[in-house]
């Protein structure tokens, strides 16, 4: 199958979420770190889980083109898929409590704070 213009604009799309979940992950200067400090827990979700969610979606998406020519390409879209439909539906939108290794550990001791999760305090 031949890649089409929707194909490498999910790539585009995918390649930047997952690069800006990286990047906020990482926490690196004072803007990739505001999510920490947003209103409530849906800001901390949305930056943690659902962007990256999205992203590795789109990724698998734009990927699908060339799942035909390389079957290394297949496995890595099962893969893609798998932790990008957790990461959005799993931990993202149904709010399922979250593990505290999935919280980078620059940010773990100011969200335990703010959320009351008092085990993550140990």
């Amino acid at each position: 199958m031949e890649p089409s213009a929707t194909s490498y604009l999910c790539l585009a799309v995918g390649i930047v979420l997952t690069g800006l979940g990286v990047w906020q992950r990482l926490g690196r200067g004072r803007s990739a770190r505001a999510w920490s400090g947003a209103a409530g827990e849906g800001g901390v979700r949305l930056a943690l889980f659902v962007l990256p969610g999205i992203g590795l979606l789109a990724l698998a998406l734009g990927l699908g083109p060339w799942a035909d020519d390389v079957p290394a390409i297949g496995l890595l879209l099962l893969v893609l898929v798998l932790a990008g439909a957790l990461l959005l539906f799993g931990w993202g939108m149904m709010r399922l409590p979250y593990p505290r290794w999935a919280v980078p550990g620059w940010a773990r001791h100011t969200i335990a704070l703010r959320f009351e999760k008092e085990g993550w305090l140990r």
